[in-house]
């Protein structure tokens, strides 16, 4: 649907967590909040909160890194995070994202620090570094976690409050988890595991042909139980997914205004513009031009 910009209250509530954040800064970037956990999505577009010269949040940020092009700039260190590990910054770190090709794919947790230093103290035999940059491996579940708050936040309008403070309260104890490596017991997820690989690749390689065969050899899978296990999981086919994913990109570099229509339709892995622009209209009801004309401000 097209973009909207954030109501007066819920810019404020973000500015808690954000700080002094331009309303326009949000263009193309997706966010889910509770209480006491924002996540904010870019993917498929450089962020433009990210990218403010040496800026600082008055909340804790964890950033997931999903491909190696995340370069954080500090005052007197630059940081390449690793394709899948997950950054830690304090309250008050003065940094910036750079612009790298292809643009980093990452989600950023904000958490409001109060309430990251009252579950700290349930892990008394154990202390966490919550003042100093970090970087460490997410684990399995964490990232779970993060995809179900997500989905949930993406019914914003009418999800269950109660159920978003209890996912967010779920990701900040497997933050803090991750941080400390203590470890759970994963088995349940083997399957999911799989499929995810397979979802990263999708993202990683957009722009590529990526026939079902390829996409079941990543999640080490045939492909008859790959499309089985696939839409158990996800509620999609492959195809309908990959689809979706490449809609999804496409109207973040629509409204990152940089390229023409031709260049994200071959940037996202459509055959011509002609099958960009029939996908587009069938999920959007609009065109592409049609879909930015209505995202802009009035």
């Amino acid at each position: 649907m097209p973009y909207l910009p954030p109501t007066k209250e819920t810019h404020l509530r973000l500015c808690e967590f954000l700080g002094d954040v331009n309303p326009a800064h949000l263009r193309g970037v997706d966010y889910y909040m509770s209480e006491d956990v924002v996540m904010l999505m870019s993917l498929g577009a450089p962020c433009p909160v990210a990218a403010q010269p040496f800026h600082s949040h008055p909340a804790h940020l964890f950033v997931f890194c999903f491909t190696g092009t995340n370069t954080v700039v500090m005052p007197h260190y630059h940081y390449r995070a690793s394709a899948g590990q997950l950054l830690h910054l304090p309250p008050g770190s003065l940094h910036h994202a750079l612009h790298e090709s292809p643009a980093p794919q990452d989600v950023a947790v904000f958490i409001r620090p109060s309430f990251l230093q009252r579950l700290t103290e349930t892990y008394a035999s154990h202390s966490p570094d919550l003042q100093n940059w970090s970087c460490f491996e997410p684990t399995c579940d964490l990232l779970f976690a993060v995809k179900r708050f997500i989905a949930e936040g993406k019914q914003w309008q009418c999800s269950n409050c109660n159920m978003l403070h209890a996912l967010g309260l779920e990701v900040a104890h497997l933050l803090l988890r991750s941080m400390l490596c203590l470890k759970g017991c994963f088995s349940d997820h083997y399957g999911r595991n799989e499929i995810n690989c397979a979802v990263a690749y999708m993202w990683h390689h957009l722009a590529e042909k990526l026939p079902m065969n390829l996409l079941a050899s990543c999640a080490g899978m045939s492909t008859p139980n790959f499309n089985r296990v696939f839409r158990k999981e996800t509620g999609f086919s492959p195809n309908d997914y990959l689809i979706e994913i490449r809609l999804e990109t496409a109207c973040r570099l629509l409204l990152a205004g940089s390229l023409s229509l031709q260049e994200i339709a071959m940037d996202c892995g459509f055959s011509s513009l002609a099958h960009f622009s029939s996908s587009f209209q069938k999920k959007y009801r609009l065109s592409p031009s049609s879909y930015l004309v209505a995202s802009l401000p009035k």
